[in-house]
C-alpha cells in the first residue's frame, strides 16, 4: 500500500500490489503553490523521482526543486529557466520543435517509469481545451497501467482509479474537505463510497449522469478517532475528487 501526505490530507492506495516508487511531476496548467510544493516533496517516500513539462520547470524551481529531466518545447517556459537547463548538468532535456502534433505533457508521461506511482501538479485551471485534452491523457495512461495517477495542487486533489482500486483518505486532524466527488470516467463505473453523508455501495454511476458530487463526510465519521473516507472502484474506471 502507498501512503502519500499533502497538506490537505492523507491518501492511502491499495491497488494490491508493493510500495510503487512515486514520481512527482509538474505540468504547465495553473501554478501550484510553492509552498505547497515543497511540502509534498518533503513527505514524499523512498527514492522518487521528479520531472516537469516546459512551463512545469518554472513551477519546481519557485519551490527550489531540480527535477532530473523536463520535457517540451520551451515557448511557455521562462526563457532564462529554459536555458540554464539546457546547460545544467543536474538536469536533462528533451527538446521539442513548436511545430508538433503532441503536447507536452503528451511527451513527457511515456518517459516516465511504468511501474511507479504518478503524481502530477500544475494540471488544473488554464483553458477547458488543455484541461480536457489533460485529463483524457491522463484517463488513458491510467488504463494503460492498471493503476491509479494523482492530479494535485493545493485547491483540488484527483486520483484517477482504475478498477480492483481502493482509497482512504485522511483528512487533517479536526478539518473535513470542502466536497468529495465521484465521477465515472469509463461509459459506466462500479463504486463504492463511505464514510461520506451520501455513501455509495457497489452502484453503478454513469458518466453522462454525473450525480455523486459535492458530497460531504459524514457527521458519524467526522466524531470517529481517525475519520476517513474510503473509496473503491470496482468496474470502470472513475475519478475520486477532494476539493478544499
Amino acid at each position: 500500500m502507498n501512503r502519500i501526505s499533502f497538506p490537505q490530507g492523507t491518501l492511502y492506495i491499495d491497488d494490491g500490489g508493493k510500495v510503487r516508487q512515486v514520481v512527482f511531476a509538474s505540468a504547465g496548467g495553473r501554478k501550484p503553490a510553492a509552498g505547497w510544493i515543497k511540502l509534498v516533496e518533503k513527505n514524499l517516500p523512498g527514492d522518487y523521482l521528479v520531472a516537469a513539462a516546459d512551463k512545469g520547470l518554472d513551477y519546481l524551481l519557485s519551490a527550489d526543486i531540480i527535477p532530473s529531466f523536463v520535457v517540451g518545447d520551451g515557448d511557455t517556459a521562462n526563457e532564462k529557466n529554459w536555458e540554464a537547463a539546457k546547460r545544467s548538468s543536474r538536469i536533462e532535456v528533451f527538446e521539442y520543435p513548436c511545430d508538433k502534433d503532441l503536447t507536452d505533457l503528451q511527451l513527457l508521461l511515456p518517459r516516465l517509469p511504468e511501474d511507479a506511482l504518478w503524481i502530477i501538479t500544475g494540471i488544473f485551471g488554464g483553458r477547458m481545451d488543455h484541461l480536457l485534452s489533460a485529463l483524457h491523457t491522463v484517463h488513458a495512461w491510467a488504463r494503460k497501467l492498471g493503476g491509479p495517477i494523482i492530479l494535485a495542487d493545493e485547491r483540488e486533489l484527483a486520483v484517477i482509479v482504475p478498477e480492483g482500486i481502493k482509497l482512504n483518505f485522511r483528512p487533517p486532524q479536526g478539518e473535513s474537505p470542502v466536497a468529495i466527488s465521484v465521477l465515472s470516467l469509463s461509459e459506466t463505473a462500479k463504486v463504492s463510497i463511505r464514510g461520506v453523508k451520501w455513501p455509495l455501495e457497489k452502484a453503478e454511476i454513469k458518466r453522462e449522469d454525473p450525480y455523486a458530487v459535492s458530497n460531504e463526510m459524514s457527521e458519524e465519521e467526522l466524531l470517529s478517532e481517525f475519520p476517513e473516507v474510503r473509496f473503491a472502484c470496482h468496474e470502470g474506471e472513475a475519478a475520486f475528487c477532494i476539493v478544499g
